[in-house]
């Protein structure tokens, strides 16, 4: 997107990912249904986020939530959906070797016909680094290498460099992903150094938070639009600095109003709300989906997309 076609951007123009509700769904045919109901509803993408070995602290407390694993739970809803973008959010990069990752997301991607994007983060949960054997000192670190190495496996040209925890010597990851140079790449969380990675990668996925909330997860503040609209501006003028003056950044926002569904929002204030974050400059919006059951969080999907979505939805078919 050019920089007169962000400017040119209407709220219509918005898509919605749907964090996938993982306290209503137990089995795989529950995922099934939730996962087709999304895609046939007119949502733009289902993600999964990923804490494979959490500490009952952090499960129990008011972030926690039980996940699946987030490789095996997109890979089966590539099978079950057709349209939908399948979407980690996000992946530790750290937990992961840099080619495993690759090849996971490159299989996901080249079975599905190219719907794989791939939000990943430096991780916060140092009881979860540990846990993994992995360096909770080294995450930045980490996540700086994958970010360059991950465009260079899935090229499916040889790759030889060493890196901080791998070896490559004319390495070659075949087949390629389906997307030329590989799936999108987003960088989520809201320091200045994510930012910066942003800008370099060309997606950002912030995070719409106060205090309470920003220092549970070791992540600064954005607590109001017009802040968020400042760093977007900042962000897509830093990507023309260093990738040229057309380059482009993707913007997906996860703010308090990703829970709006029954009261509490009016449908009013939501799209109000949705319009303010296009004329910020966002492109895509998390939402989360309430119910305890796959029933209720369909009542609740297609309640989203019939009253609150800036957009026409794809209608429901039998």
């Amino acid at each position: 997107m050019t920089q007169s076609a962000m400017l040119d951007k209407r709220p219509g123009d918005m898509k919605y990912t749907l964090e996938f509700p993982l306290r209503a769904v137990n089995t795989g045919t529950d995922l099934e249904i939730v996962a087709r109901a999304a895609d046939r509803l007119g949502f733009d993408a289902l993600a999964f986020t990923e804490h494979p070995a959490p500490s009952t602290a952090w499960l129990e407390g008011p972030q926690g939530h039980p996940t699946f694993d987030m490789i095996s739970a997109l890979a089966f809803s590539a099978a079950v959906t057709e349209r939908l973008r399948l979407m980690t959010f996000l992946a530790v990069a750290p937990y992961h070797r840099p080619f495993m990752l690759a090849k996971a997301l490159s299989t996901i991607d080249l079975l599905s016909g190219g719907r794989v994007t791939a939000v990943v983060g430096a991780g916060y949960l140092r009881d979860e680094f540990d846990a993994l054997g992995v360096s909770f000192t080294d995450r930045n670190a980490l996540l700086d290498e994958a970010l360059e190495v991950l465009p260079e496996i899935w090229s499916g040209e040889p790759v030889s460099r060493a890196g901080l925890n791998f070896t490559a010597n004319q390495t070659v990851s075949r087949p390629a992903p389906t997307q030329p140079g590989g799936p999108p790449l987003w960088v989520g969380g809201n320091s200045r150094a994510t930012r910066e990675r942003a800008a370099r990668v060309g997606g950002w996925s912030p995070m719409l938070i106060g205090s309470h909330i920003a220092s549970r997860i070791n992540t600064p503040v954005i607590d109001g639009v017009e802040g968020l609209a400042t760093n977007i501006r900042e962000v897509r003028d830093r990507a023309r600095e260093l990738r040229g003056p057309d380059a482009e950044v993707t913007v997906q926002a996860l703010t308090p109003q990703g829970r709006v569904m029954f009261g509490e929002h009016s449908v009013a204030e939501h799209r109000e709300h949705l319009a303010s974050l296009a004329d910020a400059g966002v492109d895509w919006f998390v939402v989360r989906a309430p119910g305890a059951e796959p029933g209720a969080v369909i009542d609740s999907l297609e309640y989203y997309a019939t009253e609150l979505m800036l957009r026409t939805p794809t209608p429901v078919t039998s």
